[in-house]
């Protein structure tokens, strides 16, 4: 009784530690790209961001938003000023320290136009990106938590290696070749209709519907939506992919190899 209580406390543990190192690399996938300012600025310039603010934000129109609590915001946005790539790039610099530091209490900056000085972003886009930096700083401390379990994971496979090793490797392999599955049926959705499948990963990642409805119904000429584009999203969840998918090829195909070759250099040296 004692061993095969002990055997499903070996397993289970296995592959939460298995599962815990594949969220380990999601997090390697997802967080050096998504605070690249690089990366940001290559894609404005690809998409064209600096037309897009001054055709469809800068255009000499006056903006109304009310919020839930039927607060009003009024922005008008002068046709006679200039986007520049410098404004985007602190609008970016913004938006990044914002979302990963949380000491930093708004993304709001003001810009001086013809009509005075104005707010950069809307209201609408300061409480959404509030919801959104929830989720970022989650997501950091997840990351964090996954480290130390993941350890404390290894330590217990460690202590129990003669037990596990016949199927320490064969776990890991059937776990991440499932994320495999996962992901590729993700990208395969995304590709056929990335507008919807885009509106519903909102209503998965913000379980209150308002919020979800607040990100999906941004107007045209935010400035938020027009710096961050659904062409943007895109580019950086393949990106994100097919990193993912990569690395966790490659982990597969040295887990392979270790079990390979290990025991024959060990093998080799005993008999020296």
């Amino acid at each position: 009784m004692k061993n095969k209580i002990m055997k499903i406390v070996d397993y289970t543990i296995c592959i939460l530690t298995c599962i815990l190192l594949i969220i380990l690399i999601a997090c390697i996938s997802i967080l050096p790209i998504a605070k690249s300012k690089s990366y940001y600025m290559s894609q404005h310039e690809k998409n064209n961001v600096v037309l897009e603010l001054q055709t469809f934000t800068f255009n000499g129109r006056t903006y109304i938003q009310t919020d839930s609590e039927g607060n009003t915001y009024v922005y008008s946005y002068p046709e006679d000023y200039v986007v520049t790539m410098n404004v985007v790039e602190t609008a970016t610099t913004k938006i990044i320290d914002y979302l990963y530091h949380e000491d930093v209490d708004s993304m709001q900056f003001q810009i001086e136009t013809s009509n005075g000085t104005i707010d950069f972003f809307t209201n609408q886009a300061i409480v959404h990106m509030a919801d959104v930096k929830v989720l970022f700083i989650g997501g950091i401390k997840l990351c964090y938590i996954s480290i130390i379990l993941f350890i404390m994971g290894c330590i217990y496979l460690f202590l129990r290696r003669n037990t596990i090793k016949r199927y320490l490797v064969k776990t890991y392999i059937i776990t991440v070749i499932a994320f495999i599955c996962l992901a590729i049926v993700l990208v395969v959705i995304a590709s056929i209709d990335f507008y919807k499948a885009f509106e519903i990963f909102h209503y998965i990642i913000f379980p209150d519907s308002s919020k979800a409805q607040l990100a999906i119904t941004f107007y045209s000429y935010d400035t938020l939506t027009n710096i961050l584009q659904v062409n943007f999203f895109m580019s950086i969840g393949l990106s994100i992919g097919i990193t993912f998918i990569s690395i966790l090829i490659f982990s597969i195909v040295l887990c392979k190899l270790t079990e390979k070759y290990i025991p024959k250099i060990i093998k080799h040296q005993n008999k020296n």
